[in-house]
């Protein structure tokens, strides 16, 4: 069986033997998928310079009998997302997170287009920490681990603004009493992460 030309981005590459790489992909239409480039480092052929973090490619490729399936062919999609200063640590960051927490051969198309944007907030210098917050919101909402962030757990009553709430693990979000030692946030701040918009200092810092 093989895969033909899907859009996809390395995650993480390491060196194989003399001439291979093998690699950490995250395609659109096949999830996360490992993969050899074999031979793409030989000098007579280099095409070790297409898998770079963050460039958009297509790929295509022999399923094999395992996890790992061999490149067969790819094409640059596009120019690479070029990233500055803290801006690359956060790319990494986006990186490891993909690479432990989604499984093999499962399709996400909506996080491969939360990532695109991610990406592409990083490159237009986008205020790294509501990228990252927002990323990661979009990332566990599709991994069936989503917050409700509107109303509260046990009442239903609307999240208010001046209220704050701490986060119980088996429940949701409660408000907070005095007397609790929980972690709180404020609602003017779960209100912000629930429309994805609004973002202050205090805010990031909160649902950090």
């Amino acid at each position: 069986m093989k895969v033909d030309l899907t859009p996809g981005y390395i995650l993480h590459h390491r060196a194989y033997r003399e001439t291979s790489l093998l690699l950490d992909v995250f395609s659109q239409d096949h999830g996360r998928v490992s993969l050899i480039a074999k031979g793409v480092r030989n000098k007579k052929r280099s095409q070790q310079g297409q898998f770079q973090l963050y460039q958009p490619l297509l790929l295509s490729w022999l399923v094999g009998y395992g996890e790992l399936h061999t490149v067969n062919a790819s094409e640059v999609m596009g120019p690479r997302y070029l990233l500055k200063e803290n801006s690359t640590l956060c790319g990494l960051y986006l990186n490891e997170l993909l690479v432990r927490l989604l499984p093999l051969n499962e399709a996400e198309p909506d996080i491969f287009n939360a990532y695109q944007l991610a990406l592409a907030g990083l490159q237009a210098e986008q205020d790294n920490e509501i990228v990252l917050r927002l990323f990661e919101k979009r990332l566990l909402t599709q991994l069936g681990y989503g917050l409700i962030l509107e109303y509260e757990a046990i009442s239903g009553d609307k999240i208010t603004e001046h209220q704050q709430y701490y986060y119980q693990p088996d429940l949701g979000l409660l408000p907070w009493q005095q007397g609790l030692s929980h972690a709180t946030i404020s609602g003017r701040s779960l209100q912000h992460l629930f429309n994805e918009a609004g973002f202050d200092q205090q805010s990031l810092q909160e649902i950090k």
